[in-house]
């Protein structure tokens, strides 16, 4: 036995080649190459979940480098619970050390991105050079390594596939759980092929290391001790009986990895799974579906064209094998490459490692976990591999036509061409995922029956006033009903609701849409914070009140949740009550303006004047342009004798506008119901004409 392994090890020592001094070359090409096509990425905009996981998530956003706050990212999303935890909290901790230096300024997030996507390629490279030059592929493609490494990690790097993975800023936790990834893959093959035992083991604890990289990335590298213990078997020591039996006596250790990461998670998976209930597909729909999509997938790699390429697929369930009729053909075709994988493992198997490192790296994401069907950016870690054969297949033909040198440069421009265009259409998909309106305006084009891309679009239309045409998507939207998520048309009667409710002033229909958007998506807050502003705007203060306390005591983290609690509070004259809700708001997020106004106009029913006039001065300072700050200071500077009575009086003139000032605090009293601070307008217009015949008396 000690022959054995002695031979082993020495059996798979690599051997150098002198192409290893062009490395520099090959990091520096791949450098420029990737600056000239994500170039245009660095000013991009926040995106879809950015906001939820980064921008609003106050976990992640780091005042300092002390342990407290360090643990704090580790916990993810600031849910609605306490004492969650995170599957991704290295992840999470990128995402606060950018904040902590840079803020939500996009630049840094993308320059970080950026460097990630690299250094994966870097090691990539590195990784698929060693392997060729494994004992068993030495002979047939040792001395063309190089170029085939090269050839095959500049397709990779350069598809438009990982846009997603690197210009959407969120999905860092793709590509930091695939740099992980390919670097214990990297570390794994020097442990196995290092000469002294010291080597051997420094290279062994950076494999570990880089493998808690990307388990703290994503969950969907927990194939990593399944795809290693493959690379042993198929192009280490070789599919032979005698070599699976030795192996074999260790694969416990790859799969007790994975049990206990489950056992870690149970509760989190328990959860996941119940995320079906909002899925318009069962299990066995989504595993009937994945075929279809694996298929797609791989000819997306292969011909990557723009209009292909978009964020959100729309693509058919499979209710059942002929439903719709390439369900059958797909699943044929995928159950047929592993079947011959497998049996190739002897004679090819670094084609036949390739094929199966592909399908087992989608199996996470891609079978019973009842996720979104299709993502681009679930292909950063399967496709690593995936242009290699075509990289030797490549190398091959040149070589093959060495006799002809005109021939093969024909073919090597070929190829250069080829990349060239994938390059070009992965800056022009950079040029599109950058900005978030031209995003879903290209996936509304793409995926005109999908209903998420029209309420995303819609928003942009709202907050640039063209309300139109915001009511026209999210009517289309609802009448759709059409996503992968059952939530989403709630989510599109919501937004209708708020048009009714701000723009078109029909309390009635916009009362209904909020109902609709509950009986669709069940305690969804904003709809239920709309519903409440609905019955305050009524006057109907008990019914709001009652509404919000029903959902509140769920939802104590929400911001927008508590200050509604405290409104309300506020209206039925509970003003202690109101100020607990406003200052649990601020202890969640101190610079929002509202609960300051909250905290002010409950200061001044408790005659608390000078308590009241520093919360609205705070709300005004955070909102230079509330009218209501202004007028509620003009009261209360008129009631302690404040000199800068005469100064806010004057600002009130400069808000109004060209608008008289009596209809400017009329339209302002409109809303009286629905604002902590409700305008009189009789009041107020006196108290601003005395300061301002102050003014001009004192001017005479």
């Amino acid at each position: 036995m000690m022959m054995i392994g002695t031979e082993r090890v020495t059996s798979t020592r690599v051997e150098e080649h002198p192409g290893r001094c062009n490395v520099p070359f090959a990091v520096l090409s791949l450098l420029v190459m990737l600056l000239i096509i994500y170039g245009n990425s660095f000013s991009g905009e926040w995106h879809f979940d950015d906001y939820h996981n980064i921008v609003e998530n106050r976990n992640v956003h780091l005042q300092g480098l002390s342990w407290p706050e360090i643990r704090k990212t580790f916990s993810g999303i600031a849910d609605e619970t306490e004492g969650g935890h995170s599957t991704r909290p290295l992840a999470y901790l990128s995402f606060g050390l950018n904040y902590l230096f840079g803020g939500t300024e996009v630049f840094g997030y993308h320059v970080v991105n950026f460097v990630i996507h690299f250094v994966a390629a870097v090691f990539l490279f590195l990784f698929i050079c060693r392997t060729l030059r494994l004992p068993l592929l030495r002979d047939r493609c040792g001395d063309k390594a190089y170029g085939i490494a090269l050839l095959a990690t500049f397709f990779w790097a350069t598809s438009p596939l990982q846009v997603n993975a690197v210009t959407y800023i969120v999905q860092r936790m793709a590509s930091l759980a695939g740099l992980g990834y390919v670097m214990a893959l990297y570390f794994y093959v020097r442990t196995r092929t290092a000469e002294e035992g010291k080597a051997r083991w420094g290279f062994a604890l950076l494999c570990a290391a880089a493998s808690l990289l990307a388990f703290g990335s994503k969950e969907n590298a927990a194939m990593l001790p399944i795809s290693i213990l493959l690379y042993d078997i198929l192009l280490v020591q070789g599919a032979t009986w005698e070599n699976l039996s030795q192996l074999l006596k260790y694969a416990w250790i790859p799969l007790a990895v994975i049990l206990c990461v489950v056992f870690s998670f149970s509760e989190y998976l328990a959860g996941i799974f119940q995320t079906y209930e909002v899925r318009p597909f069962t299990m066995l729909e989504r595993l009937l579906t994945s075929p279809r999509i694996l298929i797609f997938y791989i000819t997306l790699l292969l011909y990557p064209i723009p209009s292909r390429l978009t964020l959100l697929h729309d693509i058919d369930i499979s209710r059942s094998l002929f439903d719709p009729w390439t369900t059958f053909p797909a699943l044929l075709a995928v159950a047929l490459m592993i079947a011959v994988a497998i049996p190739a493992a002897r004679k090819r198997p670094l084609l036949s490692y390739c094929a199966l490192f592909f399908f087992l790296n989608h199996l996470i994401e891609g079978t019973i976990i009842p996720l979104e069907l299709i993502f681009e950016h679930r292909n950063y870690i399967p496709s690593m591999l995936f242009f290699v054969p075509v990289a030797v297949l490549m190398v091959r033909c040149l070589d093959y036509f060495s006799y002809n040198r005109g021939f093969q440069v024909f073919m090597a421009a070929g190829f250069a061409m080829l990349l060239a265009f994938q390059g070009h259409t992965t800056f022009e998909r950079n040029a599109v995922v950058s900005s978030d309106l031209h995003l879903w305006l290209d996936n509304v084009r793409k995926a005109p029956g999908l209903c998420r891309p029209r309420i995303n679009l819609a928003r942009h239309y709202y907050e640039a006033g063209m309300y139109e045409q915001a009511y026209v998507e999210l009517k289309t939207a609802e009448e759709l009903n059409r996503d992968t998520n059952l939530r989403q048309i709630g989510i599109a009667s919501y937004n209708l609701g708020v048009y009714y409710l701000d723009q078109a002033k029909d309390i009635d229909r916009a009362e209904q849409r909020f109902l609709k958007a509950l009986e669709r998506f069940p305690d969804y807050p904003p709809a239920i914070i709309g519903l409440t502003t609905v019955h305050l705007k009524r006057g109907d203060i008990e019914k709001a009140l009652v509404l919000i306390q029903e959902h509140a005591p769920r939802h104590r983290n929400n911001v927008e949740m508590i200050n509604c609690y405290g409104m309300a509070l506020l209206k039925k004259g509970e003003a202690q009550d109101a100020l607990k809700a406003a200052a649990w708001s601020m202890k969640l997020k101190w610079n929002d303006p509202q609960a300051w106004e909250i905290s002010g106009e409950a200061w001044r029913k408790l005659g608390q004047w000078q308590k009241a006039a520093q919360c609205w001065e705070e709300a005004l300072r955070m909102n230079p342009t509330n009218p209501r700050a202004h007028l509620a200071l003009v009261e209360l500077y008129d009631l302690i004798r404040d000199p800068a009575l005469n100064r806010m009086a004057a600002r009130c003139l400069v808000s109004k506008g060209a608008a008289p000032l009596d209809e400017w605090l009329a339209a302002l009293a409109g809303n009286n119901m629905v604002s902590a601070y409700e305008v009189n307008p009789r009041m107020l217009g006196r108290m601003i004409r005395r300061e301002i015949g102050r003014d001009l008396t004192r001017g005479r």
